[in-house]
């Protein structure tokens, strides 16, 4: 059991916190210095675990992420919607013109709330999508990416079919996303033999 950080490191006695001196009053021991090579022994081999800590996850996230070509390409994908919302999503409401229309303050959010929250759930699910994805080599990435890849498309479609009047933008990203869901079955069985 570790001692307090106020008591003598040897005999155990509790200090005042206000107790500055070197030395123990109660066996002498010298207190900075006292078992101070198990102390730097026990300090390096914390470090080498953090270290070991950091390497795992930078490789988790390397062999995710960018080990193989296809994994490059459902990495670049995951960012593709931006490009797509640019297209009009609803009617002629497009990203820009939500982002322009916010900045002129000349959006009217009571006729467009649903195609706006629309667009913001696929910036905010995406981002989920994507940090699900950087961990696709841990146990249950495959799961885990299809899951959040199932919530973000089908909370997507949901507010299509609320809003409807469906611009060729909506219908691309619908498509960027199913392809997305096939992408996680071939980048699972990439990950998989690169792993064996």
């Amino acid at each position: 059991m570790k001692k307090p950080n106020n008591c003598c490191p040897k005999c155990g006695k509790k200090l005042s916190v206000f107790y500055l001196k070197q030395n123990c009053p109660y066996c002498g021991v010298d207190m900075l210095y006292y078992k101070m090579d198990e102390r730097l022994e026990e300090d390096a081999l914390e470090a080498e675990r953090q270290v070991e800590k950091l390497n795992k996850f930078k490789n988790t996230v390397k062999s995710s992420s960018v080990a193989s070509p296809l994994l490059l390409i459902r990495l670049i994908l995951f960012f593709t919607p931006l490009g797509s919302m640019c297209l009009p999503m609803y009617k002629n409401l497009t990203l820009i013109t939500v982002i322009m229309g916010i900045v002129k303050g000349e959006l009217d959010f009571n006729e467009n709330l649903l195609p706006i929250l629309s667009m913001i759930f696929v910036i905010v699910l995406s981002l989920a999508v994507i940090i699900s994805s950087l961990f696709s080599s841990s146990e249950n990435g495959l799961k885990r990416n299809l899951i959040f890849s199932f919530v973000n498309t089908a909370v997507f479609v949901g507010f299509g079919i609320e809003t409807g009047s469906l611009g060729v933008g909506w219908y691309i990203t619908f498509a960027i996303y199913i392809f997305e869901i096939v992408l996680h079955f071939v980048c699972d069985r990439v990950i998989k033999n690169r792993s064996n």
